[in-house]
């Protein structure tokens, strides 16, 4: 596949119009058709559908869009680590970071790249296990902060630390921890958790089903936010770490008790993918989160 095909239709895409992409690449329109047609003539099926407002994905154009988005951000990503080679660290690294951290990681994340490489060019995500999972493996993201609870054959990854699971509910004194509850009176809570296959979820169900505890779970909800401003509210409790809800818990909005629920607890892994070798950049930054979660281990930051 013409690398320069590609970039054309994925510019064309961009800008719903070969007038407004050709303005953009600074090429004659003709030329943006014409490798665009080429391209078509290539794979042997219609990528776009041309009106007089512009053009339009077909079916193979969008699946085409997906990949090739991807395909020019690596072979760009790969220019950039191959020309800068043995010099400072630099370029764009991707990290996905699961929400119940991200608060925690990333304000020390960017100050120690912006004070000690201020040539990498950091860019961050948030999102729910497998999103992030997903995104690592996919070539979206470079690394990835998450609750990894099972082995990934495609990717590595390095186990920082574990945090312990409380239940979390309405707040009723600021700052306060009340009693803890056992797990076999888990079921008297009616829970909003995230759906399956969220790791979280999936680690809950497990424990319960081998305690023989049936647990009220009243809504599936796949947003931390919500769950958080659903609780709230008085709606019901979740299960999370402490790390989740710091900042809730110190205004007074939320409370948290803790578990007797043996080893129920959050790890959080640093993945990337296995079969690639790590560039300079992204391996510094991976370094970098590696001793913020060791820091935050010391200063034991998920416990009230």
């Amino acid at each position: 596949m013409d690398h320069n095909a590609l970039r054309y239709f994925v510019t064309t895409v961009q800008f719903g119009s070969i007038t407004k992409a050709a303005a953009h690449l600074r090429v004659a329109q003709p030329a943006v058709s014409r490798q665009i047609r080429k391209l078509e003539t290539d794979l042997g099926v219609h990528l776009l559908n041309r009106t007089a407002q512009g053009v339009s994905l077909t079916g193979p154009g969008e699946h085409l869009l997906t990949r090739g988005e991807t395909m020019l951000h690596s072979m760009e990503k790969i220019r950039t680590e191959v020309r800068n080679w043995g010099s400072e660290p630099s370029g764009r690294v991707s990290v996905a970071l699961m929400p119940a951290v991200g608060s925690l990681v990333a304000p020390d994340l960017i100050r120690a790249v912006r004070a000690r490489h201020p040539k990498i060019d950091l860019q961050l995500a948030e999102g729910l296990s497998t999103f992030i999972c997903d995104g690592v493996l996919r070539g979206q993201f470079d690394l990835g902060l998450f609750h990894a609870d099972k082995e990934q054959p495609s990717l590595s990854i390095k186990h920082l630390l574990n945090e312990p699971m409380f239940l979390i509910g309405p707040g009723q004194t600021k700052g306060a921890t009340r009693r803890s509850v056992d797990l076999k009176h888990l079921a008297n809570y009616p829970l909003l958790l995230p759906s399956r296959p969220n790791a979280l979820r999936r680690m809950i169900d497990q424990l319960a089903d081998e305690h023989d505890i049936v647990l009220d779970i009243r809504e599936n909800i796949d947003s931390t936010s919500m769950i958080k401003a659903l609780v709230a509210a008085g709606l019901g409790y979740t299960v999370q770490c402490y790390s989740y809800v710091h900042e809730e818990v110190q205004r007074g909005d939320l409370e948290i008790r803790p578990l007797k629920a043996g080893n129920l607890s959050r790890d959080w892994s640093l993945a990337c993918l296995s079969d690639t070798p790590l560039m300079p950049a992204v391996s510094t930054v991976g370094t970098i989160i590696s001793e913020i979660a060791g820091g935050l281990a010391k200063a034991h930051r998920w416990h009230p």
